[in-house]
């Protein structure tokens, strides 16, 4: 080949490079921990600097009602890579933790996924498919805690590099070498190779822009989620003492000022925290590094910055004074209110027409997977970001709004900085409306015009309540959401059957069965784990004649009918219902016992006295006659010698309960223990056990197919 055939080849080869390089932006993701929404200059903070940020805001988009997915790091940060809501998922809560529960608590937690599906396609793996370079690097925290290995870390998610990620949400120390005594699980790994006096936020920038400069040839997407500015508090020796004097020239030395009242909890009221200010310099700092270095390889003008942060800022506790103030913004970080979930958003991008403007309209962290994707010119994948729209559209004035009629918040958990409780949010427009799960109280707040959520509208807009009540109803049944349930063991002196039960939960009996035929009479049982055995024989029986269900659970004893019944019934139209308390009343039950159910009636306390039983019975019969439906009860079924919770006999005593009851209501009666009492000891499963085998299980369930069948005028097969 000749030297001008080769230098033809040559340049072709670096035209085709450099064509391709062209029409793929390069994408970084800043994600910072625990930023509040006032933390910067841009959006109003006098004692922290951030001079790059701000000037990036400038030059980009901010938005002003960009919020988190969720007001705790992991879900959102799951949020972000998945497109979904982490509800969607059943990651609503860090580290694979269900939270704080027991005795004290009035609710107990769903339980809580750690990591992502493994099917689910990720932001990086989106890009990997167009022939992108990805790197993760700082914090991960979508491992759950509990989990061994490195299954679920950034290497198997789609990410090439991975630079200190791991299962920990914090670091042990933001000084070298970034370990713990007390705590080691939370020593950051990979940076071995540094020195005395290094400090984290700068070795993981070294890191990021050593990848850009190894991959300034390709396209590459940069997912970059310090560790900063989460607790444990370090900052560089000569950053704290600037601070130090910074707040005794400003007064903030002196005494401090009093918290803002939130709940049983203060909300910080002010920002005077030189350790913490000090951070959010190096963040500033550390962004600004990474900026300069795209300038420096000539990539600024082709790389597409998203910034970004995971929560509200830590700004509540049982004391006036936590780490930084997010106010006019309510409470912070692990709260629904709009300091735990609404934070600062800056998108700048080559491409963008809005560069230098604040945006208003309500934005999601879903929302940047098909962003990203979109501003980079690549294809989306709407089976995979289900619940986020690209912004795109906003940035390129081709569009004021998006066609999203609310946003969703779902925080099913306890956390020790937030003593509002489990909790949940819908945003529709300016109007938000909060619920607290514990008692389904409501709050109502136009943010238009309140931004600091302190004037609650809902006594005054109980339309408006309902409405965006239904909706958030709706959101729940369409993602799959868990709710809390009733903690039965609560040892507090409030009542727990008023907790919040959305309408998915409520209908899902009915709904999620699917009837063929929604002519059909719907019949509903009620009972304890005898029923769950003849509920087949007596849908078998009555196919064709009527629809019938049951609560999945065992229905338990009257409390649990009592704190659960609401939600078994929900707004379906039952024709009929069929329903018994009693086993689990009669059963004497040991906490120290491990045994199913935790039974032992020589030991054990009896779980609901008869004189209790026959108030809380009295209470679920007059609930359930309510509902219209045609009722029947059925007796307590026959407690043989040996049970080990009970004890042979006094069912009937309950049974005799429950029948002066239902005579008195004009309850229909069909007696159950009369017929278990003449069956062959052969068709209960052992000696000594309540239950029975599947012949025996048939036979109560013809009996019970058959009044079910007489009360609706039709006859059982």
């Amino acid at each position: 080949m000749n030297f001008s055939k080769l230098f033809a080849l040559c340049f072709a080869l670096v035209c085709s490079a450099y064509a391709q390089r062209q029409d793929k932006p390069n994408v970084i993701l800043f994600l910072v921990d625990d930023l509040g929404y006032t933390d910067l200059g841009v959006t109003g903070s006098t004692f922290y600097e951030t001079p790059r940020l701000d000037a990036l805001a400038r030059n980009g988009v901010f938005f002003d009602n960009a919020y988190a997915a969720n007001p705790v790091c992991s879900p959102t940060r799951a949020s972000i890579l998945t497109g979904k809501y982490p509800s969607r998922i059943r990651l609503t809560n860090h580290s694979g933790s269900m939270g704080a529960k027991g005795p004290a608590y009035r609710l107990d937690p769903p339980v809580v996924k750690g990591n992502m599906p493994s099917e689910d396609l990720t932001l990086a793996e989106a890009f990997k498919k167009h022939g992108y370079a990805t790197a993760h690097v700082g914090k991960w925290h979508l491992q759950a805690h509990h989990q061994k290995g490195t299954e679920n870390y950034p290497e198997n998610h789609g990410f090439d590099l991975n630079v200190a990620g791991h299962k920990m949400g914090q670091p042990g120390s933001f000084l070298f070498p970034y370990r713990s005594k007390q705590h080691p699980n939370t020593n950051v790994p990979g940076l071995e190779d540094g020195k005395p006096g290094d400090y984290l936020t700068d070795a993981l920038t070294d890191h990021a822009i050593r990848f850009i400069e190894d991959k300034q040839d390709s396209p590459f997407f940069l997912n970059f989620w310090f560790y900063t500015v989460h607790t444990p508090l370090g900052a560089k020796p000569e950053l704290l003492k600037k601070y130090q004097v910074k707040a005794k020239k400003m007064g903030l030395g002196k005494k401090k000022v009093s918290g803002v009242s939130v709940h049983n909890s203060f909300a910080d009221s002010r920002q005077d925290n030189p350790t913490y200010a000090a951070m959010v310099e190096s963040l500033d700092e550390n962004v600004g590094r990474v900026l300069d270095t795209l300038q420096r390889l000539n990539l600024r003008d082709n790389t597409i910055l998203l910034f970004f942060s995971d929560n509200g800022g830590l700004s509540t506790g049982s004391s006036p004074s936590s780490v930084t103030s997010i106010l006019p913004n309510k409470a912070g970080k692990a709260w629904v209110y709009e300091g735990g979930i609404r934070v600062p958003l800056i998108i700048d991008a080559p491409m963008l027409k809005q560069k230098g403007t604040t945006l208003t309209e309500p934005v999601v962290s879903t929302d940047f997977y098909p962003t990203l994707l979109d501003l980079a010119g690549l294809p989306l994948e709407p089976k995979q970001h289900l619940d986020g729209i690209s912004l795109k559209p906003l940035l390129d004035r081709s569009k004021n709004k998006l066609k999203r009629e609310a946003l969703f918040f779902h925080y099913p958990h306890y956390h020790h900085i937030n003593s509002m409780g489990p909790s949940g949010a819908v945003r529709m427009g300016d109007y938000k409306l909060v619920i607290r799960y514990e008692d389904s109280s409501t709050e109502l707040y136009n943010l238009a015009k309140d931004r600091g959520e302190l004037t609650n509208l809902a006594s005054q807009s109980s339309g408006l309540v309902n409405r965006m009540k239904k909706k958030f109803d709706q959101w729940i049944s369409q993602t799959g959401s868990l709710m809390p349930t009733a903690n039965l063991k609560y040892n507090g002196s409030k009542k727990t059957s008023s907790f919040y039960t959305p309408a998915r939960d409520a209908k899902g009996i009915y709904a999620e069965s699917k009837p063929s035929d929604n002519d059909l009479p719907k019949v509903l049982l009620i009972g304890d784990s005898i029923s769950i055995g003849y509920t087949p024989e007596v849908i078998h029986h009555l196919r064709e004649k009527a629809f019938v269900s049951r609560p999945k659970a065992n229905c338990g004893d009257t409390i649990r009918g009592l704190s659960a019944l609401d939600n078994w019934l929900g707004s379906t139209k039952w024709d009929l219902i069929h329903f018994n308390w009693g086993l689990h009343d009669l059963c004497y039950r040991n906490p120290e016992v491990k045994t199913v159910g935790n039974r032992d009636k020589v030991n054990g306390t009896q779980s609901v006295r008869i004189a209790q039983y026959r108030k809380n019975l009295e209470q679920l019969v007059h609930r359930l006659k309510k509902t219209g439906a045609k009722l029947i009860w059925a007796s307590t079924t026959k407690v043989p010698q040996g049970e080990i919770g009970r004890f042979a006999g006094d069912e009937l005593k309950y049974n005799k309960v429950a029948l002066e009851i239902m005579q008195k209501h004009g309850v229909a009666i069909n007696d159950l223990h009369q017929l278990s009492s003449s069956l062959d000891a052969s068709l209960f499963r052992k000696r000594g056990d309540v239950h029975y085998t599947s012949q025996g299980s048939a036979l109560l369930g013809k009996k019970v197919a058959d009044h079910i069948g007489k009360a609706l005028g039709t006859k059982s097969n």
